[in-house]
């Protein structure tokens, strides 16, 4: 599983964590965020503020966006479903955040 973020200050999407999981269940995926937080806080930077996330229609993603991140206004906006809607919600996104 890969894991991307669109960064304004580079005007680029930017990968920010890789991670090989033979299942891709909410418990393994709660497992890897918290400990991709714990590597944030650890090497001294801010918890990251995300402000909306991108997946796939599998119910473990929004699961685990939910249990680590919680239901901010826009944090379930996005929702994809094959790399032509990815693409559009991309722009979309990149637009809406450089407006």
């Amino acid at each position: 599983m890969t894991y991307h973020v669109y960064d304004l200050a580079y005007c680029k999407v930017l990968t920010i964590a890789v991670c090989d999981m033979q299942y891709e269940d909410t418990k393994v995926q709660r497992f890897m965020w918290t400990k991709f937080n714990e590597t944030i806080l650890k090497h001294k930077f801010p918890k990251p503020k995300f402000k909306g996330f991108m997946v796939d229609n599998a119910q473990a993603n929004w699961n685990v966006v939910k249990i680590v991140y919680g239901l901010g206004d826009p944090i379930l906006r996005w929702l994809t479903r094959s790399t032509l809607i990815y693409s559009i919600e991309l722009n979309h996104s990149i637009n809406t955040l450089n407006n």
